[in-house]
């Protein structure tokens, strides 16, 4: 059995988060940006961060990552956040450029997720310029100007991914739920999964018999 690496996005309360932990997602997302139902804003981050770093102090091991997503912030934005947030990971969800990836991982050295938005094969030619800077690559369906990117429920061609052969490690996003997980992974030859909206029961609340159906099927053979 292959275990595939699991990242729950856009949690919003400890409750999520513990849920999270216990169903073996090694990684969490914590969303700023204001056009996601999922965003929370740096007070509401500072105190999530509070909270599960008062958690974890009584517990010992498994605990997931956080991850900071953020959308083409400034750096002086993306600063004030990362106190907020006191993240694990930096996820870059926008058209952020390598230079200002390579300020930030420079100056707080904090792992950067990046995220390459997906419609043909030909978009893969924009990952090469990554590799000396991101830990890892999150391929996501590519949306239209002006809306939300990312957490929308649509995906792609996953066969897209499937002789994909680049330096840098990598996850599949984009519409996956618990019954299209499997085939995501067999088809892509994806070692690690991003969800978002395919385990909410309503938009940007979390479902718990949904985050560990998708975890357990994300697990394959």
């Amino acid at each position: 059995m292959i275990m595939v690496d699991v990242k729950i996005c856009g949690i919003s309360s400890l409750a999520d988060y513990q849920i999270c932990r216990s169903a073996g997602a090694r990684w969490v997302g914590m969303v700023y940006y204001p056009g996601s139902p999922r965003h929370l804003d740096s007070a509401a981050l500072a105190g999530l961060a509070d909270q599960i770093d008062q958690l974890d102090n009584d517990n010992s091991g498994g605990e997931p990552q956080r991850v900071l997503l953020s959308v083409d912030e400034s750096e002086a934005s993306l600063r004030q956040l990362i106190a907020a947030a006191r993240p694990d990971y930096l996820q870059l969800h926008g058209m952020e450029t390598v230079a200002f990836a390579s300020a930030m991982k420079a100056e707080f050295n904090l792992p950067i997720i990046k995220m390459i938005p997906i419609a043909t094969a030909a978009d893969l030619a924009n990952c090469a310029a990554w590799d000396s800077i991101a830990d890892w690559l999150i391929f996501d369906a590519k949306t239209g100007p002006g809306t939300q990117p990312g957490g929308t429920g649509h995906s792609f061609d996953w066969q897209i991914l499937s002789h994909y052969s680049g330096r840098t490690t990598w996850m599949l996003a984009g519409g996956l739920t618990a019954s299209t997980v499997a085939d995501a992974v067999r088809i892509s030859g994806a070692r690690a999964v991003d969800v978002s909206s395919g385990v909410e029961s309503a938009r940007g609340k979390k479902d718990e018999n949904k985050i560990h159906a998708f975890i357990q099927a994300a697990q394959i053979g």
